[in-house]
């Protein structure tokens, strides 16, 4: 009995720091959207920043951070925001304005096809999708097993299983290509992960790169069709 007291106890606890949490969280973000409106907008996007770093960005916030930034001339932070964005909206009308600031300064690898849209969809709605693939398959199985005791033996509602399984497996495990933009001004690119590495090139800001490999200094880009390093705090991955 006191076991179980204890139990219910630590978990209400638990939920207790949980909704403590979140309602702070959501008076930040509140607190920061009022500024936004007061067009305070360095101060909002401080507490934006904020938010950001727990992980509670929100189409809307990031948005807004991307609105800021650019105004404040920083197109780096603009088009990772506005990156992060497109990825949890899939939404196409923001790929025009991340073209356009892409092309204005120059940079490279903002290049957008069908094919990261399908990405950005299947990231926006896979949760929704693996959910209705377990219903059928669950389904399927359940209609399988009650033929296969009345002595049916449903050959095409195996296959279909089967097949949906194989999707569901696939979905589970396709992934974009991970990317990262450089926000450091004059960013140097060395040839291994080490200081002392041959010097390859300096890039400026806003590019967005291939990400390989990353350890807890350097990360390994593609750039300019060969693999090179640059240090971590350079480089933002999307």
């Amino acid at each position: 009995m006191i076991d179980r007291i204890k139990v219910r106890l630590f978990v209400g606890i638990l939920f207790s720091c949980f909704l403590s949490e979140l309602s702070a969280q959501n008076r930040l973000i509140n607190n920061a959207d009022s500024l936004f409106n007061q067009q305070k907008y360095t101060e909002a996007l401080s507490l934006y920043n904020q938010v950001y770093a727990e992980g509670q960005a929100s189409s809307a916030m990031l948005l807004k951070m991307a609105f800021i930034e650019d105004g404040l001339g920083d197109y780096a932070e603009a088009l990772y925001h506005l990156d992060k964005y497109y990825q949890l909206s899939a939404d196409r009308n923001v790929v025009g304005k991340i073209e356009e600031l892409a092309e204005s300064n120059e940079l490279e690898g903002y290049q957008y096809n069908d094919t990261h849209y399908f990405l950005a969809l299947l990231g926006k709605y896979r949760t929704q999708l693996l959910l209705l693939l377990l219903v059928i398959i669950g389904s399927l199985l359940v209609y399988i097993m009650r033929k296969s005791k009345s002595g049916d033996k449903p050959f095409a509602a195996g296959i279909i299983q089967i097949m949906l399984t194989v999707c569901l497996l696939g979905l589970n495990n396709v992934n974009p290509p991970m990317k990262g933009i450089i926000v450091a001004t004059e960013t140097l690119l060395r040839s291994g992960p080490s200081a002392g590495a041959e010097p390859i090139e300096i890039i400026a800001k806003g590019h967005k790169v291939k990400v390989l490999e990353r350890n807890d200094v350097w990360t390994k880009i593609e750039w300019d069709g060969q693999e090179v390093f640059v240090r971590n705090g350079k480089l933002r991955v999307i």
